[in-house]
């Protein structure tokens, strides 16, 4: 990849829609722009005002006679612009055609065709967003909730980076004045052992917040993974549709209809729910249905919630009862489903039967109105576990691995670097895991980071951002 090239590409969907840009990035931005773009009384590119829109004929750069749209035309010259070169953005029509056509016209300019995340790479190049930044922008564009939305908004706007950056200036500030008195015996007195550790455990209760809420940051970004289990025909599809509000998956009496898993989204509370309806567990000789519940047993087993589905209506049976001792370590919410219909037996008998303790016990009588059905307060159940008084609003969270594996690294390091003191090891040696700690810092800001660490980052991009 040349990051001295000028680069250009189409940054919204392709497809009918209102409006579709082209964003040209480099030094030559302005030059190649001026070949397609024709402003009024004539003016060229050059004579356009920075960073304001100005209407313009665009032509496909052969001949300016040939005119393919007319369009909203801004120049944002370096280095205030998103990757700090000068840009040139060309807001055009939407439509299948027009942009692909101007976007050609440029290219035979002198353009080169931009790869994945490149304009992003040149602002985290330029020093124009952090690697956790260029990481939000990522998670902005696939959010699919409220909170997932906020929280990589925080992180957009430098949150994460501040929290980090901080904790790397007290550990700089550590090491320099331990690294000056190991160099300068004479001049600088080491600090204090006391104060060092003061040092440490303050860095490590930091870390040790950010560490905290990773999971409740990946929930936030990612949802909640929701597996919908239970016996065949205990109506585990009608909870999936109820909650979905429109019928999502087939529903019958004949048990075992669902052979395969299905899966759907669904916003709760500001957070994703991934629902997983899961085909019945129940003994089966039948080669397809018996891949299924092996499909249900492994989604038990990477969710973050069970809705464990019985028929109230009905005796419980060993199949429910191998259910539950499969969703016992999991955080459960039972589901008493066909309330509607006479009790087989009392609510607390069945989780007494069932060896269960769920977090939470709805009676549910899918299909009929949210209200009526016991949805609202399953929704609302879920919003509690997951949400209130877990969220705080105004906080940041760590919200992916890698930046949680590298907060770890550095986490040890200091942790590594509080025991040698305490048995007594020379200052000197402290330094070494003190530059580990900030090394792994780097890594999350993008400070010290592996080339091979950002190529991964920014493949994650679409072309044109």
């Amino acid at each position: 990849m040349k990051l001295n090239d000028t680069i250009a590409a189409i940054a919204t969907p392709r497809g009918a829609g209102g409006i579709a840009i082209i964003r040209i990035s480099g030094a030559e931005a302005e030059s190649i722009a001026a070949k397609t773009v024709l402003p009024a009384k004539n003016k060229s590119v050059y004579d356009l005002e920075s960073h304001k829109l100005t209407l313009c004929k665009i032509c496909d750069g052969k001949s300016r006679g040939n005119i393919i749209d007319e369009a909203l035309v801004a120049v944002m010259r370096a280095p205030k612009s998103y990757t700090g070169e000068t840009v040139v953005e060309i807001n055009c029509h939407g439509g299948y055609l027009a942009a692909d056509r101007i976007l050609r016209g440029l290219l035979s300019c002198g353009a080169r065709l931009a790869e994945a995340g490149e304009f992003t790479r040149r602002a985290f190049i330029n020093g124009k967003t952090s690697l956790c930044e260029a990481e939000a922008i990522i998670d902005i564009m696939n959010a699919s909730s409220d909170l997932g939305l906020h929280n990589a908004a925080a992180s957009l706007t430098g949150g994460l980076s501040d929290k980090i950056s901080d904790i790397r200036e007290v550990i700089l500030s550590m090491a320099s004045h331990i690294s000056a008195a190991a160099d300068y015996p004479d001049e600088v007195d080491p600090p204090p052992a006391d104060e060092i550790l003061s040092v440490f455990d303050e860095i490590r209760l930091k870390t040790g917040a950010l560490l905290d809420g990773f999971e409740t940051g990946r929930i936030m970004r990612d949802g909640v993974r929701t597996a919908i289990v239970g016996r065949p025909n205990v109506g585990k599809s009608s909870i999936l549709n109820a909650l979905l509000r429109f019928d999502r998956a087939i529903v019958t009496d004949i048990p075992g209809t669902t052979r395969d898993t299905i899966e759907e989204l669904v916003s709760v509370g500001g957070i994703a729910l991934r629902l997983t309806d899961t085909a019945g567990i129940r003994s089966s000789s039948d080669e397809v249905e018996k891949i299924g519940i092996e499909k249900s047993k492994e989604n038990i087993k990477s969710a973050d919630l069970c809705l464990f589905v019985v028929d109230a209506s009905e005796p419980l049976t060993e199949d429910d009862r191998s259910i539950a001792a499969a969703v016992a370590k999991k955080r459960t919410v039972l589901l008493l489903n066909k309330s509607d219909k006479p009790a087989a037996q009392k609510d607390g008998d069945i989780c007494k039967e069932l060896n269960l303790s769920p977090e939470a016990v709805i009676k549910t009588a899918a299909p009929k109105s949210a209200k009526a059905s016991g949805i609202d307060t399953l929704e609302a159940t879920v919003s509690e576990m997951f949400v209130r008084g877990r969220i705080n609003p105004s906080e940041v969270y760590l919200s992916n691995e890698r930046q949680r594996d590298a907060l770890l690294k550095a986490d040890g390091a200091i942790a590594r670097a509080r025991d040698e003191l305490l048995c007594g090891m020379p200052y000197d040696l402290l330094f070494i895991d003190l530059e580990d700690a900030l090394s792994a810092l780097g890594e999350i800001t993008g400070e010290t980071v592996q080339q091979e660490i950002v190529d991964s980052v920014f493949s994650r991009f679409c072309v044109g951002k």
